[in-house]
């Protein structure tokens, strides 16, 4: 019986729950007989037991490397989303900063950037590169503006505001003191006061101490203050009498250089006496004076012509000239001698045509007009 045959009879008689054999090589001798060169290996329960156990040693530590590199993804990709989500250092916010100048026309607008406040004009700022959006604002109105900042560029931005509505002022004094002061119907306020910003032009003023009252129209000029002294008081020699001027452009009436009115207003109410009216067109350079006296109970009418002034009219080649309708004669005209006020001259040259042109003549600077008629 051969060897393996013998192992396999033991094997049966001392181990009747040996269920498989391994056969292994012990060496490869060509002299020794070839069933020699293996021996069997009995694996009971024990060595399975073992076995298994050796294989779930290696199938835990296969799963815990999973876990282990899943978690490391997982915290990889939690520090790249981290990465991708975080805000941005301050030092990659921050952008390049130039130079920018706002300047307005008039100055003192307050200069708000992206909804904050800067300054007034004229200012230097200094802004990021990228686009603004500039407001100026002042008084009158606003201004928006985009500006765009680029990099390496100085920035210079001039804007015209709205102008300030011009006014003018009131300054009403009365004897007595303490007279209501009514502007075009509506209450000022009681005397002596200052009524300002006024619309220019024409305003009614009446000052009333409840017993009697005095009307007053006045012609008010942008930037212009009038002073008003207006007596509500009864003289003692009895009534007031009137004071009326004709004329036919528009004076202002000053006694002491307080205004009374207007030529074309309302007759003045004056005490009995003498008084010294001055008559004022400052845009038609006339001043003059007159005397006057007023008796109780009568009205005084004052004419006043205007002054003349002079004209100097010339034309290339030539023209026959007319003012107001009134051939005066053919250029060169020199001490044309008219009325102050507004007049129409008229040019008229038998090639070239006619030209019209309307001016305004004063008491005390000459006025000189020469008319190209080729053109």
């Amino acid at each position: 019986m051969t060897k393996l045959a013998q192992h396999s009879r033991k094997d049966d008689d001392s181990n009747a729950e040996v269920k498989s054999a391994n056969v292994v090589p012990i060496r490869a001798d060509a002299d020794v007989d070839p069933l020699a060169n293996f021996k069997v290996e009995a694996e009971g329960p024990t060595a399975r037991a073992a076995r298994a156990g050796r294989l779930s040693k290696k199938v835990l530590g296969l799963i815990a490397a999973i876990v282990v590199a899943a978690a490391l993804s997982a915290a990889a990709g939690i520090v790249y989303a981290r990465q991708r989500t975080s805000p941005p250092s301050s030092a990659a916010k921050a952008s390049p900063l130039e130079h920018a100048s706002l300047n307005s026309r008039p100055e003192g607008a307050a200069v708000i950037v992206d909804g904050v406040a800067r300054g007034v004009t004229p200012i230097d700022l200094t802004l990021p590169v990228g686009q603004h959006e500039v407001l100026l604002r002042n008084e009158a109105g606003e201004r928006q503006l985009s500006v765009t900042v680029e990099k390496g560029t100085r920035i210079s931005e001039n804007v015209d505001m709205p102008a300030p509505a011009a006014s003018g002022q009131l300054d009403v004094t009365s004897e007595p003191l303490g007279a209501r002061v009514l502007v075009d119907g509506t209450v000022a306020g009681r005397t002596p006061m200052k009524v300002r910003s006024l619309t220019p032009g024409r305003h009614v003023v009446v000052v009333s101490d409840g017993t009697s009252s005095v009307n007053r129209t006045v012609d008010l000029t942008a930037g212009a203050t009038i002073s008003m002294f207006l007596s509500l008081a009864t003289p003692a020699g009895g009534p007031t009498g009137t004071l009326a001027i004709d004329s036919p452009v528009e004076l202002r009436l000053l006694e002491d250089g307080h205004l009374l009115g207007l030529s074309n207003g309302s007759p003045l109410v004056l005490p009995p006496g003498k008084h010294r009216i001055d008559l004022v067109n400052d845009a038609l350079e006339m001043k003059a004076s007159r005397m006057v006296t007023v008796e109780a109970g009568k009205a005084v009418h004052v004419s006043v012509p205007p002054p003349n002034g002079t004209l100097f009219v010339n034309a290339t080649p030539w023209a026959d000239v007319s003012v107001d309708g009134r051939t005066v004669g053919t250029t060169p005209l020199g001490d044309v001698s008219v009325a102050v006020g507004s007049h129409e001259i008229v040019w008229r040259h038998p090639q070239f045509g006619e030209r019209r042109k309307t001016v305004v003549v004063g008491a005390q600077t000459p006025v000189r007009l020469t008319m190209d008629m080729s053109r």
